[in-house]
């Protein structure tokens, strides 16, 4: 069987599909999580996608975060607790390291990673573009 879908039919449903792109399912407390993450300078040590670089791997962690971020780490991880860090940026930290699949190896293809945010302009308002 085959049929046509008119003009106005292809355009609904393309309208559609944008309501419903990626950007816009992913999770509020993951995207305060990711404007957090960028805004602290978090991955200037553990890397944009928290895979470790000069500090260690932390995406799919989240709760054990949270003490070495407020008190520190020897080796390297400084306090941030004289940055007054609060516990809703700690939780929401927590929120989009636990998004973070390393193993979609294209952060920037919402197609590939639809749970996790992904954007570099933590400044804006909403969400933020990709």
């Amino acid at each position: 069987m085959k049929f046509k879908l008119s003009t106005s039919a292809v355009l609904i449903l393309l309208g559609y599909f944008a309501s419903i792109s990626p950007a816009s399912a992913w999770d509020a407390k993951a995207v305060e999580g990711r404007k957090a993450w960028l805004q602290y300078n978090c991955y200037s040590c553990h890397g944009m996608r928290a895979s470790g670089a000069m500090g260690p791997r932390l995406a799919g962690e989240g709760e054990d975060v949270r003490e070495a971020v407020l008190r520190g780490e020897s080796g390297g991880m400084p306090s941030y607790k004289k940055y007054k860090i609060t516990q809703q940026e700690m939780d929401n930290i927590a929120t989009y390291l636990r998004t973070i699949d390393l193993t979609r190896p294209n952060a920037t293809d919402p197609a590939l990673n639809p749970n996790e945010p992904y954007f570099m302009h933590w400044w804006e308002s909403g969400t933020p573009s990709q």
